[in-house]
């Protein structure tokens, strides 16, 4: 990434470029991501090239759009890097209710700073149900954040499953990953028949005070603890919905299933 580059990715997001490569630079730049680039599917349901790396990172500064796990900590990992922080790519499994899913179909990072007493920290910006800000990777107790209680429980195999207020989110394995590893899985969410983002439409956003998300034709606003719920009937109303909320501009939106799907079910904005 050159500078222009960097400069616009950090303006897509609304965050400061770092002075230090320390935790406060690294939760910033993590919060900023997470309330700026939102979840979603659409690229499935379009049927075009799902970009990873260097095109994910100019399809979130140019496009202005946002993506899947895949697309969106990847990308974030080249910000990093290019920013000076030490990156390392992991690869993970996702829990749909109690049972894992398909043996790669998670990325996250592990961040390290350069503090001489720093810690490694678990990095996820492309997941519905991720955290707001970076996760230590050596605690074992709760860590709290405004989109609930995270704890990290290390497994047998000297992997590490992730909870959100006691429910499992997803397991992910400790030891490096290459850049490429990610592409079989990406194929297989597009391709498969069984593939979660090939039969609804999923778009996240959270909010400082809230989230919003569109399931389908289902559009949920939380808000100050209220909640408000709003079916989407036209293909307008529905181009208008991923502006508004989510910054989306489609000159053609997908074909999603008749069917209204329910935004709270298991495994909600998960890749």
């Amino acid at each position: 990434m050159d500078e222009e580059l960097i400069d616009a990715y950090l303006e897509r997001i609304g965050a400061k470029r770092p002075e230090r490569v320390d935790a406060d630079s690294l939760r910033h730049l993590h919060e900023r991501h997470v309330l700026s680039v939102p979840f979603e599917n659409l690229f499935f349901l379009l049927g075009e090239p799902i970009p990873y790396s260097l095109d994910a990172v100019k399809k979130i500064v140019h496009e202005r759009r946002g993506g899947g796990c895949f697309e969106l900590n990847s990308a974030f990992a080249m910000l990093l890097e290019a920013l000076g922080f030490q990156v390392t790519l992991l690869a993970g499994c996702i829990y749909r209710g109690e049972v894992l899913d398909s043996p790669i179909g998670h990325l996250a990072l592990r961040v390290e700073t350069d503090e001489p007493d720093g810690h490694a920290w678990l990095v996820d910006v492309g997941q519905g149900s991720h955290s707001r800000w970076p996760m230590r990777l050596d605690l074992r107790t709760p860590q709290f954040d405004p989109h609930g209680a995270y704890l990290l429980d290390e497994t047998p195999e000297g992997d590490i499953d992730v909870f959100r207020d006691g429910s499992p989110l997803y397991r992910m394995e400790m030891r490096p990953r290459k850049i490429e590893f990610g592409l079989p899985s990406m194929w297989w969410y597009q391709t498969a028949p069984d593939s979660p983002f090939r039969n609804r439409l999923i778009c996240v956003q959270p909010r400082e005070d809230g989230k919003v998300t569109l399931a389908n034709r289902v559009l949920v606003r939380e808000q100050g603890g209220e909640r408000t719920r709003e079916r989407i009937v036209t293909e307008e109303g529905l181009k208008e919905a991923l502006e508004t909320w989510f910054g989306i501009h489609l000159d053609q939106v997908p074909k999603i299933p008749g069917r209204t799907a329910a935004p709270a079910v298991a495994g909600e904005g998960r890749a």
